[in-house]
């Protein structure tokens, strides 16, 4: 720990680990409690893990699964259950961990996705398996949520890029690890090990973090002042609406024109505007919004939510109709999660680069002018990808995309922490979240039905094709089209399947560079921050309860100086 003099020429204070009553110009000062930061961030690590894993290791094990215990015509709720249920909620997560504490939301969390993944492993129907999915993605959600909410916590933000870029990495060590895993379990029969194993590595991870993570002691507030001030309006809106609107696109593999695609997509649509809009414009004091109104005021935040939803939705079209392209062109499941770990590897290297570097020069904005470069041109490649390409070739352009992906996941989550008061912190993080599994959720069905409107355009040219590809089999018969006869026709439907796909890379292209350009307007907001520090008695708090409000907002709404520099511009 460092001395009392030391902590002086470092502009720091040490103070006692009770809580205290900050002074007006320390209202958005950081308040760090002392831990020790490799081992609190291995638990904190392997929690993450643990969530990303379980987004990709089922893929390349569910037609084995399907085959296990049928339910064929609802496989893809195996997946849409998970990811709707890790972002309906995700709303929650933030103002909870204020109210009640962080420990006390994250612990419940990591509970019920243990649980889920309990359940899926002993799954006997479908059915079963959907509904323990659904359980595992509340959990996963909440995981995932608390994760960077506690290391906003625990680091200070001028340096969390470093540190948060760990969590960049392991999501792309899991986005590599999945799929092979999930391959080879499926291919030994051993399909249900995909789930259970969470459950030591999830043990391991609690442990070391109930044991090991210290957060800062918390003020309290009686029962009946949480339900006063609690915004159940807003939740109401918020969750009703992204349920319905992912309800919907997940409904969409029926039909655009079904009255349930379009009655669900209609609500969800309706009720995400009006609880924004009541977030920002209606909520009065004592009450204490879901979503920071403060999000959606200025020009540099609004447009990094705009570009975090974008990027997740052009990405996760790449990390999911690539590999479908690869087993058009005659590549196994296994082979393609393999093909795809060139991928992986680079977005999770600069992913932590990305991280790095915002920390080193306090500008989150240049790692996302790369980012969207680099991917705007490896979509644009892509976009020649045909059925006579090199598969050489292929994951090369892949590459490119993968290598400009990593660089924008971190900063703007640094440029929106930067740009917030400091109370504010976890409903920030938590939004930032929501945001990108919106973007992930929507861009995987639009591009469904990007490719296979466009495929059956194409397959409706060959007139001599006997092989039914209408509905959901378009998507069920890939592995057998090596298998059709003659080649010339053969020839014919690959090509219609590449044309398909390729169209998605011709929508992600253009938007990709309209979020490069939104990128350069963007201000950076100084990642300075007075810090308090706080010594080894701090270890020693039984609880931790809910922070005291602060409002050093008002300087920041006001564009003003603070005290504490909060929100300096640097143009």
């Amino acid at each position: 720990m460092a001395t009392p003099d030391a902590e002086k020429r470092a502009g720091l204070a040490s103070i006692p680990s009770s809580p205290v009553q900050l002074s007006k110009e320390d209202e958005d000062a950081q308040v760090i409690p002392e831990n020790n930061l490799p081992l609190v961030f291995t638990g904190l690590m392997l929690s993450t893990f643990l969530a990303a894993l379980d987004m990709t290791i089922v893929s390349t094990a569910l037609a084995t699964i399907v085959a296990d215990l049928g339910g064929g015509d609802s496989y893809s709720w195996v997946g849409s259950a998970y990811m709707i249920a890790a972002a309906a909620l995700s709303p929650l997560y933030g103002k909870l961990s204020d109210i009640f504490g962080r420990k006390q939301i994250f612990f419940p969390c990591v509970f019920i996705f243990l649980l889920g993944s309990a359940l899926c492993g002993a799954a006997q129907t479908m059915t079963w398996l959907i509904v323990a999915r659904a359980v595992q993605g509340i959990g996963a959600g909440g995981v995932q949520q608390l994760v960077q909410i506690v290391i906003g916590d625990i680091v200070p933000l001028e340096k969390r890029g470093s540190f948060s870029s760990l969590a960049g990495a392991t999501w792309g060590i899991a986005s590599v690890v999945g799929p092979v895993v999930g391959g080879t379990l499926a291919g030994k029969g051993q399909w249900r090990w995909c789930f259970w194993l969470n459950l030591p590595t999830g043990a391991v991870a609690s442990t070391i973090l109930f044991f090991f993570l210290k957060l800062n002691p918390r003020e309290g507030k009686k029962f009946r002042d949480v339900v006063r001030e609690f915004d159940f309006i807003g939740l109401f809106l918020l969750v009703g609406g992204i349920v319905c609107l992912l309800l919907g696109f997940s409904q969409s593999q029926h039909g655009w024109d079904q009255p349930a695609t379009i009655a669900l997509l209609a609500v969800g649509g309706a009720m995400l505007v009006v609880g924004v809009a009541f977030e920002m414009l209606w909520i009065q004091s004592p009450r204490s919004p879901i979503i920071p109104p403060r999000l959606f005021r200025t020009r540099t935040t609004g447009f990094i939510s705009l570009t975090t939803f974008l990027h997740a939705f052009v990405f996760f079209c790449g990390t999911f109709y690539f590999p479908l392209y690869l087993q058009v062109r005659g590549s196994s499941p296994l082979r393609a999660g393999v093909l795809t770990i060139p991928f992986a590897v680079l977005t999770s290297l600069t992913s932590a680069l990305g991280g790095i570097v915002t920390t080193k020069i306090g500008d989150f904005r240049p790692p996302m002018w790369i980012g969207f470069s680099f991917m705007t041109l490896g979509y644009g490649l892509m976009i020649t990808l045909d059925e006579k390409t090199p598969i050489a070739r292929a994951v090369g352009y892949s590459s490119i995309v993968g290598f400009g992906a990593g660089w924008f996941f971190l900063p703007p989550l640094i440029g929106f922490q930067a740009a917030m008061p400091t109370r504010e912190m976890a409903t920030t993080s938590a939004t930032f979240l929501l945001i990108k599994l919106l973007g992930s959720s929507i861009g995987i069905s639009i591009g469904e039905a990007v490719w296979s409107s466009a495929a059956r355009k194409q397959l409706a040219k060959i007139s001599d094709l006997t092989l039914d590809l209408s509905g959901a089999a378009l998507t069920n018969k890939i592995p057998v089209l090596k298998d059709i006869e003659p080649e010339s026709l053969k020839a014919q439907v690959l090509h219609a399947y590449s044309k398909g796909i390729s169209t998605v890379w011709i929508m992600s292209t253009p938007i990709l560079g309209v979020c490069l350009l939104a990128t350069l307007v963007l201000k950076n907001y100084s990642q300075k921050r007075k810090i308090i520090l706080r010594g080894r008695e701090t270890q020693t708090m039984p609880m931790e309860r809910a922070p005291r409000p602060v409002s050093a907002a008002l300087a920041l709404e006001s564009g003003m100086d603070s005290a504490v520099q909060v929100d300096k511009v640097n143009e």
